[in-house]
Protein backbone atom coordinates (compact mmCIF):
# COMPACT_ATOMS: atom_id res chain seq x y z
CA UNK A 1 0.00 0.00 0.00
CA UNK A 2 1.38 3.61 -0.67
CA UNK A 3 1.62 6.26 1.19
CA UNK A 4 0.59 8.30 -1.76
CA UNK A 5 -2.96 6.47 -1.38
CA UNK A 6 -3.43 6.39 2.04
CA UNK A 7 -2.85 9.64 2.47
CA UNK A 8 -5.48 10.53 -0.19
CA UNK A 9 -7.58 7.83 1.08
CA UNK A 10 -7.38 9.94 4.70
CA UNK A 11 -8.38 13.23 2.92
CA UNK A 12 -11.50 11.78 1.31
CA UNK A 13 -13.02 9.94 4.09
CA UNK A 14 -14.04 12.75 6.10
CA UNK A 15 -15.67 14.05 3.10
CA UNK A 16 -17.75 11.89 1.67
CA UNK A 17 -18.77 9.72 4.31
CA UNK A 18 -20.67 12.30 6.34
CA UNK A 19 -24.09 11.33 5.58
CA UNK A 20 -26.03 12.50 8.79
CA UNK A 21 -28.78 14.66 6.45
CA UNK A 22 -29.11 11.66 3.68
CA UNK A 23 -32.29 9.12 3.67
CA UNK A 24 -31.23 5.63 5.38
CA UNK A 25 -31.45 4.03 2.29
CA UNK A 26 -28.90 6.68 0.59
CA UNK A 27 -26.57 6.75 4.05
CA UNK A 28 -26.46 2.81 3.34
CA UNK A 29 -24.98 3.11 -0.46
CA UNK A 30 -22.57 5.94 0.52
CA UNK A 31 -21.44 3.90 3.33
CA UNK A 32 -20.45 0.88 1.30
CA UNK A 33 -19.38 2.71 -1.45
CA UNK A 34 -16.77 4.34 1.04
CA UNK A 35 -15.53 0.63 2.09
CA UNK A 36 -14.74 -0.25 -1.26
CA UNK A 37 -13.15 2.56 -2.07
CA UNK A 38 -10.76 2.62 0.63
CA UNK A 39 -10.09 -0.87 -0.57
CA UNK A 40 -9.44 0.00 -4.32
CA UNK A 41 -7.01 2.89 -2.76
CA UNK A 42 -5.17 0.30 -0.57
CA UNK A 43 -4.18 -1.44 -3.78
CA UNK A 44 -2.17 1.02 -4.80
CA UNK A 45 -1.06 1.54 -8.51
CA UNK A 46 -1.89 -1.73 -9.54
CA UNK A 47 -4.70 -1.71 -12.70
CA UNK A 48 -4.30 -5.51 -12.23
CA UNK A 49 -4.77 -5.53 -8.19
CA UNK A 50 -7.70 -2.55 -8.55
CA UNK A 51 -10.08 -4.54 -11.08
CA UNK A 52 -9.72 -7.56 -9.05
CA UNK A 53 -11.36 -6.10 -6.15
CA UNK A 54 -14.07 -4.47 -8.62
CA UNK A 55 -14.60 -8.42 -9.69
CA UNK A 56 -14.53 -9.44 -6.43
CA UNK A 57 -16.74 -7.09 -4.43
CA UNK A 58 -18.25 -4.32 -6.97
CA UNK A 59 -20.50 -6.43 -8.76
CA UNK A 60 -23.37 -4.67 -6.48
CA UNK A 61 -22.89 -1.57 -7.68
CA UNK A 62 -24.87 -2.38 -10.33
CA UNK A 63 -26.97 -5.47 -10.11
CA UNK A 64 -28.30 -4.24 -6.85
CA UNK A 65 -28.53 -0.17 -8.51
CA UNK A 66 -29.56 -0.89 -11.90
CA UNK A 67 -30.48 2.86 -12.21
CA UNK A 68 -26.81 3.83 -12.24
CA UNK A 69 -26.49 5.06 -8.29
CA UNK A 70 -23.64 2.60 -7.09
CA UNK A 71 -21.05 3.19 -9.77
CA UNK A 72 -22.08 7.01 -9.84
CA UNK A 73 -21.10 7.28 -6.19
CA UNK A 74 -18.19 5.33 -6.08
CA UNK A 75 -17.12 7.68 -9.26
CA UNK A 76 -18.07 10.77 -7.60
CA UNK A 77 -16.03 9.28 -3.92
CA UNK A 78 -13.17 9.09 -6.37
CA UNK A 79 -13.74 12.47 -8.24
CA UNK A 80 -10.63 13.84 -6.86
CA UNK A 81 -8.35 10.95 -8.79
CA UNK A 82 -9.82 10.76 -12.15
CA UNK A 83 -7.86 8.37 -13.39
CA UNK A 84 -9.26 5.52 -10.78
CA UNK A 85 -12.75 7.12 -11.84
CA UNK A 86 -12.57 6.29 -15.24
CA UNK A 87 -10.73 3.05 -14.43
CA UNK A 88 -14.34 2.28 -12.25
CA UNK A 89 -16.15 3.02 -15.63
CA UNK A 90 -14.00 0.98 -18.05
CA UNK A 91 -14.51 -1.89 -15.59
CA UNK A 92 -18.69 -1.29 -16.00
CA UNK A 93 -18.29 -1.08 -19.49
CA UNK A 94 -16.89 -4.24 -19.76
CA UNK A 95 -19.43 -6.10 -17.89
CA UNK A 96 -21.57 -7.54 -20.45
CA UNK A 97 -22.63 -10.58 -18.93
CA UNK A 98 -25.12 -9.23 -16.42
CA UNK A 99 -27.11 -7.48 -19.65
CA UNK A 100 -27.62 -4.39 -17.78
CA UNK A 101 -27.31 -1.40 -19.70
CA UNK A 102 -25.16 1.70 -18.83
CA UNK A 103 -27.83 4.48 -17.09
CA UNK A 104 -27.56 7.83 -18.88
CA UNK A 105 -26.30 9.30 -15.38
CA UNK A 106 -23.26 6.85 -15.42
CA UNK A 107 -22.54 7.91 -18.83
CA UNK A 108 -23.02 11.51 -17.62
CA UNK A 109 -20.32 10.86 -14.98
CA UNK A 110 -17.86 9.68 -16.65
CA UNK A 111 -18.09 12.49 -19.25
CA UNK A 112 -17.77 14.67 -16.57
CA UNK A 113 -14.64 13.21 -15.04
CA UNK A 114 -13.06 12.48 -18.26
CA UNK A 115 -13.00 16.31 -18.81
CA UNK A 116 -11.59 16.82 -15.71
CA UNK A 117 -9.02 14.56 -16.53
CA UNK A 118 -8.35 16.37 -19.62
CA UNK A 119 -9.07 13.25 -21.81
CA UNK A 120 -11.26 15.07 -24.34
CA UNK A 121 -11.13 12.23 -26.48
CA UNK A 122 -12.69 9.58 -24.09
CA UNK A 123 -15.48 12.30 -23.28
CA UNK A 124 -16.66 12.47 -27.07
CA UNK A 125 -16.31 9.06 -27.56
CA UNK A 126 -18.71 7.99 -24.51
CA UNK A 127 -21.21 10.73 -25.62
CA UNK A 128 -21.37 9.38 -28.83
CA UNK A 129 -21.55 5.84 -27.42
CA UNK A 130 -24.29 6.99 -25.43
CA UNK A 131 -26.08 8.67 -28.61
CA UNK A 132 -25.93 4.91 -29.84
CA UNK A 133 -27.81 3.96 -27.32
CA UNK A 134 -30.58 6.70 -27.41
CA UNK A 135 -29.22 7.81 -23.99
CA UNK A 136 -28.27 11.27 -25.04
CA UNK A 137 -30.66 13.12 -22.55
CA UNK A 138 -30.33 16.84 -20.57
CA UNK A 139 -27.65 15.42 -18.32
CA UNK A 140 -25.09 14.21 -20.69
CA UNK A 141 -25.12 17.15 -22.84
CA UNK A 142 -24.64 19.20 -20.19
CA UNK A 143 -21.91 16.95 -18.80
CA UNK A 144 -19.98 17.31 -22.40
CA UNK A 145 -20.49 21.03 -22.53
CA UNK A 146 -18.97 20.85 -18.89
CA UNK A 147 -15.67 18.74 -19.95
CA UNK A 148 -15.48 21.56 -22.85
CA UNK A 149 -15.49 24.48 -20.18
CA UNK A 150 -12.95 22.65 -18.08
CA UNK A 151 -10.59 22.51 -20.56
CA UNK A 152 -11.17 26.00 -22.53
CA UNK A 153 -12.84 25.00 -25.51
CA UNK A 154 -15.30 27.67 -25.81
CA UNK A 155 -16.19 26.26 -30.03
CA UNK A 156 -16.61 23.33 -28.91
CA UNK A 157 -18.90 24.16 -26.43
CA UNK A 158 -21.07 26.51 -28.06
CA UNK A 159 -21.08 23.81 -30.90
CA UNK A 160 -22.83 21.11 -28.32
CA UNK A 161 -25.16 23.79 -27.23
CA UNK A 162 -26.55 24.42 -30.76
CA UNK A 163 -27.37 21.12 -31.36
CA UNK A 164 -28.33 20.58 -27.91
CA UNK A 165 -30.82 23.18 -28.87
CA UNK A 166 -32.39 21.59 -32.21
CA UNK A 167 -33.18 18.53 -30.19
CA UNK A 168 -36.84 17.85 -29.91
CA UNK A 169 -36.48 14.87 -26.80
CA UNK A 170 -34.94 17.15 -24.37
CA UNK A 171 -33.73 21.11 -23.94
CA UNK A 172 -31.48 23.40 -22.14
CA UNK A 173 -32.15 24.15 -18.03
CA UNK A 174 -30.84 26.70 -16.20
CA UNK A 175 -27.43 24.58 -15.77
CA UNK A 176 -26.78 24.26 -19.14
CA UNK A 177 -26.93 28.42 -19.41
CA UNK A 178 -24.89 28.70 -16.10
CA UNK A 179 -22.06 26.19 -18.28
CA UNK A 180 -22.25 28.58 -21.26
CA UNK A 181 -21.84 31.79 -18.98
CA UNK A 182 -18.92 30.17 -17.37
CA UNK A 183 -17.27 29.18 -20.52
CA UNK A 184 -18.11 33.14 -21.90
CA UNK A 185 -16.48 34.51 -18.64
CA UNK A 186 -13.66 32.61 -18.17
CA UNK A 187 -12.74 34.02 -22.15
CA UNK A 188 -13.31 37.60 -21.23
CA UNK A 189 -15.99 36.76 -24.05
CA UNK A 190 -18.56 39.69 -21.93
CA UNK A 191 -21.02 40.60 -24.62
CA UNK A 192 -21.61 36.68 -25.32
CA UNK A 193 -21.84 36.02 -21.50
CA UNK A 194 -24.49 39.09 -21.20
CA UNK A 195 -26.39 37.71 -24.13
CA UNK A 196 -26.84 33.93 -22.41
CA UNK A 197 -28.23 35.26 -19.08
CA UNK A 198 -30.65 37.38 -21.32
CA UNK A 199 -31.82 34.71 -23.36
CA UNK A 200 -32.18 32.07 -20.51
CA UNK A 201 -34.38 34.85 -18.63
CA UNK A 202 -36.55 35.08 -21.96
CA UNK A 203 -36.92 31.20 -21.59
CA UNK A 204 -38.89 31.48 -18.37
CA UNK A 205 -35.44 29.65 -17.06
CA UNK A 206 -35.23 31.26 -13.55
CA UNK A 207 -31.57 32.47 -12.47
CA UNK A 208 -30.26 30.36 -9.47
CA UNK A 209 -26.96 30.95 -7.10
CA UNK A 210 -24.76 29.15 -9.69
CA UNK A 211 -25.90 31.78 -13.12
CA UNK A 212 -25.19 34.93 -10.24
CA UNK A 213 -22.09 33.74 -9.07
CA UNK A 214 -20.73 32.91 -12.92
CA UNK A 215 -22.08 36.20 -14.35
CA UNK A 216 -19.71 38.11 -11.14
CA UNK A 217 -17.12 35.58 -11.75
CA UNK A 218 -16.93 36.95 -15.84
CA UNK A 219 -16.78 40.33 -14.37
CA UNK A 220 -13.98 39.58 -12.02
CA UNK A 221 -12.33 37.85 -14.73
CA UNK A 222 -12.77 40.89 -17.10
CA UNK A 223 -11.71 43.53 -14.64
CA UNK A 224 -15.15 45.34 -14.98
CA UNK A 225 -16.15 46.31 -10.85
CA UNK A 226 -19.17 48.26 -12.29
CA UNK A 227 -21.11 45.21 -13.60
CA UNK A 228 -19.60 43.31 -10.92
CA UNK A 229 -21.34 44.98 -8.16
CA UNK A 230 -24.39 46.09 -10.61
CA UNK A 231 -25.28 42.05 -10.74
CA UNK A 232 -24.29 41.70 -6.39
CA UNK A 233 -27.13 44.32 -6.41
CA UNK A 234 -29.59 42.66 -8.80
CA UNK A 235 -29.34 39.33 -6.65
CA UNK A 236 -29.91 41.00 -3.04
CA UNK A 237 -32.62 42.41 -4.54
CA UNK A 238 -33.99 39.06 -5.98
CA UNK A 239 -35.05 35.94 -4.94
CA UNK A 240 -31.82 34.32 -4.84
CA UNK A 241 -29.98 35.43 -1.60
CA UNK A 242 -26.14 35.73 -2.38
CA UNK A 243 -24.27 32.53 -0.58
CA UNK A 244 -20.71 32.36 0.40
CA UNK A 245 -19.25 31.57 -2.59
CA UNK A 246 -20.96 35.21 -3.80
CA UNK A 247 -19.56 36.78 -1.05
CA UNK A 248 -16.04 35.26 -1.74
CA UNK A 249 -16.17 35.66 -5.15
CA UNK A 250 -17.09 39.67 -4.84
CA UNK A 251 -14.12 40.06 -1.67
CA UNK A 252 -11.56 38.50 -4.92
CA UNK A 253 -13.11 41.33 -7.42
CA UNK A 254 -12.93 44.26 -4.42
CA UNK A 255 -9.04 43.10 -3.67
CA UNK A 256 -8.18 43.37 -7.57
CA UNK A 257 -10.00 46.73 -7.89
CA UNK A 258 -7.82 47.83 -4.61
CA UNK A 259 -11.29 49.36 -3.08
CA UNK A 260 -9.84 48.63 0.60
CA UNK A 261 -12.72 49.09 2.19
CA UNK A 262 -15.17 47.16 0.57
CA UNK A 263 -12.55 44.31 0.87
CA UNK A 264 -11.99 44.23 4.70
CA UNK A 265 -15.93 44.80 4.88
CA UNK A 266 -16.56 41.81 2.84
CA UNK A 267 -13.67 40.28 4.83
CA UNK A 268 -14.80 40.49 8.07
CA UNK A 269 -18.33 38.57 6.75
CA UNK A 270 -16.80 35.51 5.58
CA UNK A 271 -13.31 35.39 7.32
CA UNK A 272 -13.87 31.83 8.61
CA UNK A 273 -13.96 30.62 4.86
CA UNK A 274 -11.23 32.43 3.77
CA UNK A 275 -7.79 30.57 4.01
CA UNK A 276 -9.27 27.38 3.86
CA UNK A 277 -8.48 26.15 0.52
CA UNK A 278 -8.60 29.52 -0.33
CA UNK A 279 -4.61 31.08 -1.32
CA UNK A 280 -5.46 32.02 -4.43
CA UNK A 281 -7.71 34.78 -2.68
CA UNK A 282 -5.91 35.91 0.04
CA UNK A 283 -2.59 36.09 -1.85
CA UNK A 284 -5.06 38.70 -3.95
CA UNK A 285 -5.57 40.34 -1.00
CA UNK A 286 -2.04 40.49 0.01
CA UNK A 287 -1.26 41.87 -3.07
CA UNK A 288 -4.03 44.36 -2.63
CA UNK A 289 -2.54 46.07 0.69
CA UNK A 290 1.12 45.57 -0.88
CA UNK A 291 -0.23 48.23 -3.61
CA UNK A 292 -1.56 50.88 -1.41
CA UNK A 293 0.37 52.50 1.50
CA UNK A 294 -2.95 52.30 4.29
CA UNK A 295 -2.16 52.04 8.17
CA UNK A 296 -1.38 48.89 9.53
CA UNK A 297 -1.28 46.90 6.14
CA UNK A 298 1.76 45.08 7.77
CA UNK A 299 0.10 43.57 10.66
CA UNK A 300 -3.04 43.21 8.19
CA UNK A 301 -0.68 40.91 5.75
CA UNK A 302 1.24 39.00 8.02
CA UNK A 303 -2.22 38.25 9.39
CA UNK A 304 -2.96 36.59 6.05
CA UNK A 305 0.20 35.10 5.61
CA UNK A 306 -0.52 32.97 8.05
CA UNK A 307 -3.10 31.38 6.29
CA UNK A 308 -0.53 30.46 3.68
CA UNK A 309 1.65 28.78 5.64
CA UNK A 310 3.34 25.47 4.08
CA UNK A 311 2.08 26.59 0.94
CA UNK A 312 4.03 26.50 -2.57
CA UNK A 313 7.00 29.55 -3.18
CA UNK A 314 5.39 32.35 -5.28
CA UNK A 315 8.00 34.50 -7.08
CA UNK A 316 5.59 37.40 -7.67
CA UNK A 317 4.72 37.33 -4.14
CA UNK A 318 7.78 37.46 -2.67
CA UNK A 319 9.42 40.49 -4.25
CA UNK A 320 5.73 42.18 -3.64
CA UNK A 321 6.44 41.23 0.47
CA UNK A 322 10.77 42.40 -0.42
CA UNK A 323 8.92 46.34 -1.67
CA UNK A 324 6.56 46.35 1.61
CA UNK A 325 8.99 45.82 4.00
CA UNK A 326 11.84 48.01 2.13
CA UNK A 327 8.71 50.69 2.24
CA UNK A 328 8.34 50.35 5.61
CA UNK A 329 12.12 50.13 6.63
CA UNK A 330 11.20 46.73 8.21
CA UNK A 331 14.63 45.54 7.00
CA UNK A 332 14.84 42.25 9.15
CA UNK A 333 11.85 40.75 7.32
CA UNK A 334 12.93 42.55 3.97
CA UNK A 335 16.40 40.49 4.16
CA UNK A 336 14.77 37.59 5.12
CA UNK A 337 12.65 37.50 1.55
CA UNK A 338 15.20 38.65 -0.15
CA UNK A 339 17.54 35.18 1.00
CA UNK A 340 14.63 33.14 0.05
CA UNK A 341 14.21 34.65 -3.38
CA UNK A 342 18.06 34.47 -4.00
CA UNK A 343 17.34 30.96 -2.59
CA UNK A 344 14.53 30.22 -5.32
CA UNK A 345 16.67 31.68 -7.90
CA UNK A 346 13.90 34.37 -8.57
CA UNK A 347 15.42 36.88 -10.72
CA UNK A 348 14.26 40.83 -10.35
CA UNK A 349 14.06 42.63 -13.21
CA UNK A 350 11.82 46.06 -11.92
CA UNK A 351 13.90 49.35 -11.45
CA UNK A 352 10.95 50.41 -8.75
CA UNK A 353 11.90 47.53 -6.28
CA UNK A 354 16.00 48.16 -6.65
CA UNK A 355 15.25 51.67 -5.64
CA UNK A 356 12.69 50.38 -2.55
CA UNK A 357 15.49 48.16 -1.56
CA UNK A 358 18.17 50.78 -1.97
CA UNK A 359 15.92 53.69 -0.06
CA UNK A 360 15.32 51.16 2.72
CA UNK A 361 19.12 50.90 3.27
CA UNK A 362 19.66 54.72 2.83
CA UNK A 363 16.96 55.47 5.80
CA UNK A 364 18.72 53.24 7.77
CA UNK A 365 22.25 53.96 6.94
CA UNK A 366 22.79 50.56 6.42
CA UNK A 367 25.79 51.14 3.89
CA UNK A 368 28.00 47.58 4.00
CA UNK A 369 24.45 46.06 4.05
CA UNK A 370 23.89 47.88 0.69
CA UNK A 371 27.06 47.08 -0.75
CA UNK A 372 26.57 43.00 0.32
CA UNK A 373 23.23 43.52 -1.54
CA UNK A 374 24.06 44.79 -4.75
CA UNK A 375 27.23 42.07 -4.69
CA UNK A 376 24.81 39.28 -4.28
CA UNK A 377 22.01 40.78 -6.23
CA UNK A 378 25.03 41.45 -9.54
CA UNK A 379 25.68 37.95 -9.23
CA UNK A 380 22.45 36.63 -9.81
CA UNK A 381 21.49 38.69 -12.58
CA UNK A 382 19.18 41.29 -10.74
CA UNK A 383 18.76 44.43 -12.87
CA UNK A 384 20.87 46.94 -11.11
CA UNK A 385 20.53 50.67 -11.61
CA UNK A 386 22.59 53.82 -11.56
CA UNK A 387 20.75 54.92 -7.80
CA UNK A 388 22.37 51.95 -6.22
CA UNK A 389 25.56 53.38 -6.50
CA UNK A 390 24.66 57.10 -6.31
CA UNK A 391 23.19 55.52 -2.69
CA UNK A 392 26.46 53.89 -1.99
CA UNK A 393 28.62 57.20 -2.85
CA UNK A 394 26.01 59.18 -0.89
CA UNK A 395 26.13 56.75 2.69
CA UNK A 396 30.43 56.58 1.89
CA UNK A 397 30.38 60.47 2.20
CA UNK A 398 27.87 61.16 4.88
CA UNK A 399 30.05 58.27 7.18
CA UNK A 400 33.36 59.76 6.01
CA UNK A 401 34.90 56.71 3.94
CA UNK A 402 36.19 59.12 0.93
CA UNK A 403 38.59 55.80 -0.31
CA UNK A 404 35.43 53.49 -0.40
CA UNK A 405 33.41 56.60 -1.98
CA UNK A 406 36.00 56.90 -4.63
CA UNK A 407 35.83 53.21 -5.27
CA UNK A 408 32.48 53.13 -6.11
CA UNK A 409 32.66 55.97 -8.69
CA UNK A 410 35.42 53.96 -10.10
CA UNK A 411 33.06 50.31 -10.42
CA UNK A 412 30.37 53.13 -12.08
CA UNK A 413 33.26 54.29 -14.49
CA UNK A 414 33.45 50.33 -16.05
CA UNK A 415 29.83 49.91 -15.68
CA UNK A 416 27.07 50.57 -18.57
CA UNK A 417 25.76 53.04 -16.60
CA UNK A 418 28.96 55.42 -16.86
CA UNK A 419 29.64 59.12 -14.73
CA UNK A 420 26.66 61.40 -15.22
CA UNK A 421 26.58 65.19 -13.46
CA UNK A 422 24.84 63.75 -10.73
CA UNK A 423 27.42 61.41 -10.04
CA UNK A 424 29.76 64.21 -9.47
CA UNK A 425 27.61 66.63 -8.10
CA UNK A 426 26.82 63.96 -5.05
CA UNK A 427 30.96 63.67 -4.57
CA UNK A 428 31.37 67.68 -4.65
CA UNK A 429 28.42 67.71 -2.25
CA UNK A 430 29.85 65.29 -0.02
CA UNK A 431 33.45 66.83 0.36
CA UNK A 432 31.52 70.37 0.76
CA UNK A 433 29.59 69.01 3.48
CA UNK A 434 33.05 68.13 5.64
CA UNK A 435 35.08 70.89 4.29
CA UNK A 436 37.16 69.39 1.75
CA UNK A 437 36.67 72.57 -0.55
CA UNK A 438 40.09 71.64 -2.27
CA UNK A 439 38.64 67.64 -2.71
CA UNK A 440 35.42 69.12 -4.25
CA UNK A 441 37.27 71.58 -6.57
CA UNK A 442 39.06 68.48 -7.54
CA UNK A 443 35.57 66.57 -8.27
CA UNK A 444 34.58 69.97 -10.61
CA UNK A 445 37.78 69.76 -12.29
CA UNK A 446 36.96 66.01 -13.64
CA UNK A 447 33.54 67.09 -14.36
CA UNK A 448 34.66 69.70 -16.84
CA UNK A 449 36.67 66.86 -18.24
CA UNK A 450 33.93 64.24 -18.71
CA UNK A 451 31.80 67.46 -20.18
CA UNK A 452 29.37 67.19 -17.23
CA UNK A 453 30.25 70.93 -16.41
CA UNK A 454 30.24 73.61 -18.95
CA UNK A 455 31.98 77.30 -16.87
CA UNK A 456 34.76 79.46 -18.06
CA UNK A 457 37.94 78.31 -17.13
CA UNK A 458 39.04 81.10 -15.80
CA UNK A 459 36.42 80.50 -12.78
CA UNK A 460 38.05 77.38 -12.24
CA UNK A 461 40.95 77.44 -9.29
CA UNK A 462 44.12 75.94 -9.99
CA UNK A 463 43.41 72.89 -8.11
CA UNK A 464 40.20 71.97 -10.80
CA UNK A 465 42.56 73.16 -13.33
CA UNK A 466 44.75 70.28 -12.64
CA UNK A 467 42.41 67.85 -12.65
CA UNK A 468 41.35 68.41 -15.68
CA UNK A 469 44.83 67.57 -17.10
CA UNK A 470 44.76 64.18 -15.30
CA UNK A 471 44.67 60.75 -17.56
Amino acid sequence: MTSKFMKLSGQFISKFTHVANLPAHRTDLVQRVSILKNELLATGNSKEKFESVLDQKGQWLFRSYRDGAGIVELMEQLFPLPHLALQVLEWRRRQFDCCIPLTTEEYAKGIKIAGRARDITFAVSLFNEAAKKRSQTTTVYNALMSAYMYNGLAEECQSVFRDFRRQTHCSPTVVTYNILISVYGRLLMVKNMEAAFEEMQKLNLSPNASTYNCMIAGYVTAWNWEKMEAMFREMKKGLVAPGTETCLLMLRGYANSGDLNKMEEMYESVKDQVGVNRGALVRAMICAYCKKPVEGRVEKIENLLSLLSGEEYYPWLNVLLIRLYAQEDILESMERRIDEAFEHNTSVNKSSIMRAITAAYFRSNEVDSLVSFVKRAESAGWKLCRSLYHCKIIMYGSQKRFEEMEGVVDEMGETNYGLVTKTFAIMVKAYRSHGMELNAERVMGKMLKHGCLHIPKRHLTQSALDATQVA
